[in-house]
């Protein structure tokens, strides 16, 4: 199949935001405000639209600044460029257990916009270099050949990140001054700025693993803000054009482009299918003409030429989207309500993975392999699983709370608000996750509840060899009954010999005997829940 209708040259962005949104759950959440830490953090109470977009008062988010630092990418690949300046970083928290920390690699033609410090570039972007530095988060699909592992590579780097002006070490600990840079990855970055708020780790030292609490990783998502400087290579000129004009021609003109930057596919864009545009990026979730708005599970892209209406439009945007050294994108309202589906979406994902990791536990650190009762090795403590159950049931509750509370859509304001909160939670499934959040949940319900039957079943087989060892014993007692013999073995011995006497008293025997080997069994394994409980504790 061809594209049709598809402009051969491509977008060229010579200012956007990129807000690389890390978020993580995880029940050692602390927010470090003290006087030793107030120089790396502060409760930031400006710069966001949170109290304009809901009608209750409760607050929902708790939002600090970070110190940031300095970053510099190098792009290779068929045409070099390079991006350098400073990396803002916000902090997002929802009760105490959910947090977004966003990087903000904010790019203005001189790096600095209203006396404030950001980023630029030697050359206006084109889409390739736009996927490299956004996608220093993901996995960007790019083949190349390996020369020294003489193998193909799909996750070839186009990039060289340089980090710089860090203050926050290798354990998560902040310092006035700058710390060791050599070597310090992306993703090393993220891992210090989240163990400077998830305290877990510090709390599990000197823990045993099974005794250690859940851990969870954190998810990646890509903000993209491409403002309404937007260019075109080639002949087309965006400067001559409507603002409703430029973007009908980007939406439909550039599909198979935008299909290669929201897959994080960069130069092998011009063979992505046009057709693959709604499965990849999705309608316009925008109301306006002059506004793009996609979204798909990693990414959202927002391209707005509304700035350039003019002072004879009804607002005067230009003046609203001059602050955004305050706001960093041009819909902030947006970014909120992504903030907020993307906290619901990994609440529900972390609880989840939390339920099944409980339910795998109730088994695994109750299973003994030693045992020899017939079920594949394994005895089952139903105290334990019971316990379970009870955990599983609280998380549940605790889950319906929080997501009550995200579910902020019956408190916005704005009827366009509620429009785009809708769409976007769509398109990052996060109906689906509810769904398998229910099922798994119904299933390992049943699974939990299937073995502590078992186990009530074993006690039960417990109790009855227990009742058999002692009719035995009781039967042993009657036929010893006597002064000084064995009245039954006399008659039997009388009747049928004594050969056939002696054999009955061994067989008795060998009954008591493995009649007391169950009861010794059942004491240890007493014992072990004995002492389980007691460890736990």
């Amino acid at each position: 199949m061809r594209n049709y209708n598809q402009c051969e040259s491509g977008l060229i962005y010579n200012e956007f935001s990129i807000i690389l949104i890390q978020t993580f759950t995880s029940a050692g959440i602390e927010i470090p405000l003290t006087p030793e830490t107030n120089f790396f953090i502060k409760k930031d109470d400006d710069g966001h639209f949170d109290d304009q977009l809901f009608t209750h008062s409760d607050k929902v988010i708790n939002r600090y600044r970070l110190k940031g630092f300095d970053i510099c990418i190098d792009i290779d690949g068929n045409t070099p460029a390079r991006l350098w300046g400073h990396v803002h970083v916000r902090a997002a928290v929802f009760f105490n257990k959910t947090v977004e920390i966003s990087y903000r690699i904010i790019v203005s033609p001189t790096g600095r916009i209203n006396g404030t410090k950001f980023c630029q570039t030697d050359i206006p972007f084109n889409t390739d270099q736009l996927i490299a530095v956004a996608g220093i988060v993901q996995h960007v699909e790019h083949w190349v050949y390996n020369n020294k592992k003489k193998g193909q590579e799909i996750d070839g780097s186009l990039k060289v990140v340089s980090i710089s002006n860090l203050h926050i070490d290798e354990e998560s600990h902040v310092h006035t001054t700058t710390v060791k840079i050599k070597g310090v990855t992306f993703d090393e970055v993220q891992r210090r700025y989240r163990y400077f708020f998830d305290k877990q780790k510090q709390k599990d030292l000197g823990k045993s693993k099974e005794f250690k609490e859940f851990e969870y990783g954190w998810h990646n998502y890509i903000f993209l803000d491409i403002w309404e400087s937007i260019g075109h290579d080639g002949r087309i000129r965006f400067d001559r054009m409507r603002e409703d004009q430029v973007i009908e021609h980007i939406e439909q003109c550039h599909k198979a482009e935008l299909v290669g930057l929201m897959s994080l596919y960069p130069e092998e864009w011009p063979y992505r299918m046009d057709s693959s545009f709604e499965d990849i990026c999705g309608k316009n979730i925008a109301i306006d003409t002059d506004d793009l708005v996609l979204a798909n599970e990693n990414m959202s892209l927002v391209i707005g030429t509304y700035g350039n209406r003019g002072k004879e439009a009804p607002t005067d945007w230009k003046k609203h989207l001059a602050r955004r050294d305050r706001y960093h994108v041009s819909w902030p309202e947006y970014l909120v309500l992504v903030e907020i589906l993307l906290a619901k979406k990994h609440t529900i994902n972390y609880v989840l993975n939390k339920y099944i990791f409980n339910s795998r536990q109730a088994i695994k650190d109750n299973s003994h392999p030693e045992s020899k009762d017939g079920q594949q090795g394994f005895t089952i403590i139903n105290d334990k699983i019971l316990d379970m159950i009870e955990q599983n049931a609280r998380l549940s509750i605790s889950l319906s709370d929080v997501i009550l509370q995200l579910d902020s859509v019956r408190y916005l304001r704005y009827m366009s608000h509620k429009h785009m909160y809708h769409e976007t939670s769509r398109r990052l499934r996060i109906d689906a996750d509810e769904q398998q959040l229910k099922d798994i949940t119904e299933r390992v319900d049943k699974s939990l509840t299937n073995a502590n039957n078992i186990a009530d079943l074993k006690e039960a087989n417990s109790t009855k060899n227990i009742l058999l060892f002692i009719s035995i014993a009781s039967l042993f007692g009657v036929l010893l009954e006597g002064d000084g013999e064995a009245p039954v073995f006399s008659m039997i011995s009388k009747e049928f010999g004594v050969f056939t006497a002696v054999v009955l008293v061994i067989i008795t025997s060998i009954g008591i005997y493995f009649s007391m080997k169950i009861m010794i069994r059942v004491i240890i394994h007493y014992l072990r829940i004995k002492h389980s409980r007691r460890k736990s504790q």
